[in-house]
């Protein structure tokens, strides 16, 4: 787990910085850090690491104060003792997320999965959302081999047949699915809302101000991101090489809502859902309660 510093856009002398983990697989953060003006009225600094499972240990070790992530990963905080405190969610994405074979696979149904091997990142979303896809069909997570792996070496090994199915997503679902080599095998917009949510933890003892200033920096960015697609995407897409991957990117971005929400009671029931189908899959070791 490394953690390294962007160039700080906001400065105000004699005041600490808040510090906001960035990881490549939340887009709101990414693009709020290379988005000028996104939190015009309080200090700032962006500190990248590259996976968003490690949200968890750098707020407990005070390297960050902030941050966004799946909402697979404050749950695991909140089962392994953290007081989380949830600060603000993206909109549902219900598309965004698939799980995909090849073409030539037979493995025609989720039950067929029974005893297979599937790629995903272990302790996202993706776990939540196979765990739903399994559950639907009367099957568990112990009826199936996880393998954790990264979007890209994911497709490949489904390629290369080292895997028997993978949970991708946007814009690697997508990709997945027009290379003619991969079909869908279910998607998440029956399964689970899949919001971003940004959140912290009560040791950060971060002020009402601030929180606010970085709610509405954020809502700010949702609703300056659809008007501005290009450079969006030429962000996102910096380090993709491939044609076709570039071309995924612009898709997920005019596909995305964008919008940010305060934490309501309908997304806190949303969580505690998740947390309750993950400790019945004996995921979370610990029952966790988010709504007392």
């Amino acid at each position: 787990m490394n953690a390294t510093s962007l160039p700080i856009p906001t400065i105000i002398k004699g005041k600490r910085p808040l510090r906001i983990g960035v990881h490549p697989a939340n887009l709101h953060l990414v693009l709020a850090s290379c988005w000028e003006g996104t939190f015009p009225n309080i200090a700032v600094e962006f500190i990248r690491y590259a996976n968003g499972r490690d949200s968890a240990a750098l707020l407990a070790t005070g390297e960050i104060d902030i941050c966004g992530t799946s909402s697979t990963v404050p749950i695991f905080a909140a089962a392994n003792g953290q007081d989380v405190t949830f600060l603000a969610a993206s909109a549902q994405r219900r598309r965004d997320g698939a799980l995909v074979v090849s073409t030539d696979s037979d493995i025609m149904t989720v039950q067929d999965l029974a005893g297979k091997t599937i790629g995903l990142a272990e302790g996202s979303f993706q776990t939540y959302l196979l765990a739903k896809a399994l559950e639907k069909e009367g099957l568990n997570l112990n009826d199936v081999i996880t393998r954790d792996v990264l979007p890209a070496e994911g497709l490949a090994a489904l390629q290369q047949a080292r895997l028997d199915a993978l949970i991708t997503f946007a814009p690697y679902q997508d990709y997945a699915l027009t290379t003619g080599t991969m079909r869908l095998l279910q998607g998440s917009e029956a399964l689970i809302p899949n919001r971003s949510v940004f959140w912290t933890t009560q040791a950060q003892t971060i002020g009402a101000y601030t929180i606010a200033s970085f709610f509405d920096g954020l809502e700010r960015l949702g609703r300056d991101i659809p008007h501005n697609i290009d450079q969006a995407a030429y962000i996102l897409a910096t380090d993709d090489t491939s044609p076709g991957l570039r071309r995924a990117w612009h898709k997920a971005i005019v596909a995305r809502n964008w919008s940010i929400h305060h934490i309501n009671t309908t997304i806190l029931r949303e969580l505690q859902d998740e947390a309750d189908a993950l400790f019945r899959h004996h995921v979370l070791k610990h029952q966790v309660n988010l709504l007392a």
